[in-house]
């Protein structure tokens, strides 16, 4: 849940690094990022996120996978750092790695693999317990009687929510498992048409331009045109110099999260190949869909209070399937006492 309030969260938790003033102009790109190569001279620059309030600071990303990652926090008017550190410092980075790893690497993600896939039949096998026999039963497994006795009430929370959550439990945990299992990972992806994964790379094209030439503002520009809604645009680096680099602008069309996509050679400024989403296979859309499916962030904020709720009952059918558990578990102790009692009981004479 705390992950998918994340962007909500933290401009109100630590405002000094993510609030600034808004002034007349902001600093080109390419000022920023030089600025940004000075902070950490000896790390590779991996990306710059520039957030579509012009009151939010920009978001600087060092290093690359195989390596650990830095973060630094820039004002896009002045060029302050506003902070900086290691990225599994940050209290997000720590709330992902405990929800995807539990603090244990890959044994931690075979355990929340092996954990969701257990929500999962537990979904399956309480909607096949809850599925009615008629319309009349259908009808009170739809709703909540209040005027019930509190274990009626809790039974009908538990039968009813749980059929309410189902849906989102199905939803958390058939995404999740992509982040959990390889083989998974791989046969999800095919249902929707896709072979081997593998991450594109975009060759620059070959143009003599001056090596002092930084192309930042013109690719800043030209995204913009490309995709004029209001949106998050992230710029990363390629790994070697010969590759474009990729620009992303998440913006919403409509009520729907659209992330497109385009490639820029990084000596000119040229855009090279543009990857709008609606143009993309199948696949390729779930590919990038699938984190804002399943944290609840495609349609925004109402999609996120949505699951948000649903993350709640979920939480609380144990509590509540518990509680009819040792109901249940009560009272067939107390009938096999009476009947112990009675057995016990001398006849009159």
């Amino acid at each position: 849940m705390l992950l998918t309030f994340e962007k909500e969260l933290t401009p109100l938790i630590w405002k000094k690094e993510q609030q600034v003033e808004v002034q007349s102009a902001r600093l080109t790109l390419d000022v920023i990022s030089i600025k940004a190569k000075a902070i950490f001279p000896d790390k590779r620059l991996f990306r710059i996120e520039v957030p579509s309030d012009p009151s939010r600071s920009l978001r600087i990303q060092y290093g690359s996978k195989k390596e650990k990652y830095w973060y630094a926090y820039l004002n896009p008017y002045t060029g302050e750092v506003l902070s900086k550190g290691q990225q599994n410092t940050r209290f997000f980075q720590k709330v992902l790695d405990i929800h995807r790893f539990l603090l244990m690497d890959k044994i931690g993600a075979t355990i929340t693999g092996i954990s969701a896939i257990v929500a999962l039949l537990l979904s399956i096998s309480g909607l096949y317990l809850w599925w009615p026999k008629n319309k009349h039963i259908l009808k009170q497994r739809l709703k909540i009687k209040m005027s019930a006795s509190t274990k009626r009430k809790v039974w009908d929370f538990h039968a009813v929510g749980g059929f309410y959550a189902a849906f989102f439990l199905f939803i958390f945990t058939l995404t999740g498992l992509t982040w959990s299992f390889n083989w998974y990972n791989e046969q999800f992806f095919k249902l929707f048409g896709a072979s081997k994964a593998e991450k594109e790379k975009v060759k620059n094209i070959e143009t003599r331009i001056p090596t002092e030439f930084s192309p930042l503002h013109v690719i800043y520009k030209h995204i913009n045109t490309l995709y004029p809604q209001p949106g998050n645009i992230l710029i990363t680096f390629p790994e070697n110099d010969n590759l474009a680099i990729s620009v992303t602008k998440e913006s919403f069309a409509g009520s729907l999260l659209r992330i497109n996509q385009a490639y820029f050679d990084s000596k000119s400024g040229l855009m090279i190949k543009n990857n709008p989403m609606n143009s993309l296979p199948m696949a390729e859309q779930m590919r990038k869909m699938i984190k804002p499916i399943h944290i609840g962030s495609v349609f925004g904020l109402p999609s996120k209070i949505i699951m948000f709720l649903a993350v709640t009952l979920a939480a609380s059918l144990p509590i509540t399937g518990v509680w009819i558990w040792l109901n249940k578990r009560n009272k067939k102790k107390s009938s096999t006492v009476k009947i112990k009692k009675k057995s016990l009981q001398i006849p009159s004479m």
